[in-house]
């Protein structure tokens, strides 16, 4: 039986923590990894501000700040490179990036004994910790440093010459820039390297531009007989064969002719982010509707919102690169959950994409007007995983429908984020990264309250766009799979696998290929602890998918004049009465857990006290 297609997902990993996750990474063989952010924690924790919490008036409405927003101390960037040597060799991490034997047979489905050594390509994105600042942004002044830190580490070479070197040096092999050994390899095994100074998202580094890019992965290459040391599982397709990256492109001399050199059909292209290195302070008042909305993404000037996460050139990259992807599956990774609209309000305590609206909007447009197929967002940050998702009606139709209520409801389109955060601490262990909390004496309360909290969050908050599975209802099943019925929410450490089934029904115009997620835990013979599975039509729009019970007058009241789609959670919006006492729960319960220490204590020396004093009357 041939080897599944797998690609693996991870974020938020403190190198100081232990991490049991690889060996259970390594075991399921994945063609690469990528994070999805906080690959290590640089920054450093100072205290609480409690002279922000309270309710504050500022421009755009009212703004609550509690819990109180943490303080940390930026990193510089050889605290920076120092975390990622220490993540490096980290002994499970290592064995993982040495790779793993594949028989050839379990590759091409033929009776070959070969075996060959897989290394999995590292890919991904940075989010505010590994990026060096807390809740960070454009302002960060190491910005530059800490982006070539984060491809240093992804090419595993923090300990070598990091001398900086333009594309042209690159261009000329300057002895200098780096190595020569790739112009010693035959050419079959150049052709499948990869080379950090001919990679547009280092070049882009270079400039000061962030850490954004894309791979893609052609499922139906097969491994040379010759090749003894694979990279990606051999599937891995470099980016001068893709032509996906439009800074690659601009690189090629024109043609008329648009030549696709891999499979549409088995490839999966894979988009990377960055949330941080363009992003705009969070405001000290509400997110609030800027006057500069910004306009439709199909125009050939992006014009972006005040407050935004990306940048007008990151954007304009975004754009150019979906259109240029013809790959059957489109994976866009953000550090940042996309669909959740968490409370409280303040991003400097919850971030999130839909703290900046306009910003969320414009990606929403971006994504579904592209045409891009089996479009599917993986997220991080949170320290849990969820399967969540936003059902999508274009803006033009909704108005319509309001104005005519007899009208047929019109197509809609699903918006599938998979959530996966927390490989060395999570809300089922200790949210917080600080190595103190894990240990004794702290590590007995703090994870009390955080699975506590947590849990009671998800089964008291109207948090609608997580998605819920009820089994023996297959009309209402919201992705199938082997997982546990009920919403999809794991707070454990975990990591995420997309298995990717590409079959087609014989005689059919209809594609029966399917992405099966799995969310893994840390215990290598117990089965995934969720499970979803969606076709590739679902993903893309040509089926729909069932349970969507969200009204129009949803659409309608979440529908901004400036966004082509309008989405809202699957299951509706929540009303105000559900909304607002839910916050006073969390509000009572944060309370209670924060300060139980506290209260135990006091009300321990109060008990020992009187004891006391009633055994001195009673001497006397």
């Amino acid at each position: 039986m041939p080897q599944p297609y797998r690609l693996a997902f991870g974020s938020c990993s403190h190198p100081a923590l232990p991490q049991p996750l690889w060996p259970i990474i390594s075991s399921r063989k994945p063609s690469a990894f990528i994070w999805g952010g906080d690959a290590i924690y640089a920054d450093r924790y100072a205290g609480l501000n409690w002279t922000d919490v309270g309710l504050h008036h500022a421009e755009g409405g009212w703004m609550i700040t509690f819990p109180p927003p943490s303080v940390h101390l930026d990193a510089t960037p050889d605290v920076i490179r120092g975390w990622y040597e220490m993540q490096l060799e980290v002994e499970g991490y290592g064995q993982f990036l040495e790779g793993f034997d594949v028989n050839m047979s379990d590759i091409d489905g033929v009776g070959v004994t070969e075996v060959v050594r897989s290394k999995p390509l590292i890919f991904g994105t940075i989010d505010d910790h590994d990026y060096g600042q807390n809740n960070g942004d454009f302002t960060y002044q190491f910005k530059k440093e800490s982006n070539l830190a984060f491809i240093d580490f992804m090419y595993g070479e923090m300990a070598q010459d990091t001398k900086e070197c333009s594309l042209q040096e690159a261009d000329e092999r300057d002895s200098s820039c780096g190595s020569n050994e790739e112009e010693e390899d035959s050419s079959i095994h150049q052709k499948r390297s990869r080379s950090k100074l001919s990679d547009p998202m280092y070049q882009r580094s270079l400039e000061g531009k962030g850490v954004y890019g894309v791979q893609l992965f052609d499922f139906s290459r097969k491994i040379n007989a010759d090749d003894n040391n694979v990279l990606g599982g051999g599937h891995w397709v470099p980016e001068t064969e893709a032509m996906i990256d439009p800074d690659v492109i601009d690189k090629v001399p024109a043609t008329n002719d648009t030549i696709v050199s891999y499979s549409t059909t088995h490839s999966v292209a894979v988009f990377a982010l960055d949330v941080r290195s363009n992003k705009t302070p969070w405001p000290k008042g509400k997110q609030h509707l800027n006057n500069a909305a910004p306009t439709s993404s199909n125009s050939e000037s992006i014009q972006v919102p005040a407050l935004d996460f990306l940048g007008a050139e990151q954007w304009t990259w975004f754009q150019s690169a979906l259109a240029n992807s013809h790959a059957r599956v489109n994976i866009i990774v953000s550090g940042l959950q996309v669909h959740t609209d968490r409370f409280p309000n303040d991003g400097n305590v919850v971030e999130e994409w839909s703290k900046f609206p306009e910003s969320r909007d414009m990606l929403y447009d971006m994504i579904l007007n592209s045409g891009v197929r089996s479009p599917l967002l993986i997220s991080g940050d949170v320290h849990m995983s969820q399967f969540l998702r936003k059902d999508c009606i274009k803006s033009i139709d909704v108005q319509e429908l309001n104005n005519d209520k007899t009208k047929p409801h019109p197509p809609k389109r699903s918006l599938v984020e998979v959530t996966t955060s927390g490989m060395t601490h999570s809300w089922g262990t200790s949210f917080s990264s600080q190595p103190k909390h894990h240990t004794w004496p702290l590590w007995p309360y703090s994870y009390l309250v955080s699975r506590t909290f947590m849990t009671m969050c998800h089964f008291v908050c109207p948090w609608n766009e997580i998605i819920i599975r009820r089994l023996g209802q297959e009309e209402a099943m919201i992705g199938r799979g082997n997982g546990l019925a009920g919403k999809q929410f794991y707070l454990g450490l975990n990591f995420a696998e997309l298995e990717f089934d590409f079959a087609r029904e014989q005689d059919s115009t209809s594609d029966s290929g399917a992405v099966t997620v799995r969310i893994f835990g840390k215990k290598e013979d117990e089965p995934p602890k969720l499970e979803a599975r969606w076709t590739f039509d679902e993903l893309s729009g040509a089926t729909s998918l069932p349970g969507m019970t969200a009204k129009v007058q949803d659409f309608v009241s979440v529908g901004r004049g400036a966004s082509d789609w309008i989405c809202v959670p699957y299951r509706g919006l929540p009303s105000n009465l559900h909304y607002y006492t839910a916050i006073v729960v969390q509000f009572v319960v944060f309370c209670s857990l924060f300060f139980l220490p506290y209260i135990v204590a006091t009300a321990t020396y109060v008990v020992i006290r009187r004891q006391w004093r009633s055994k001195r009357i009673t001497r006397r």
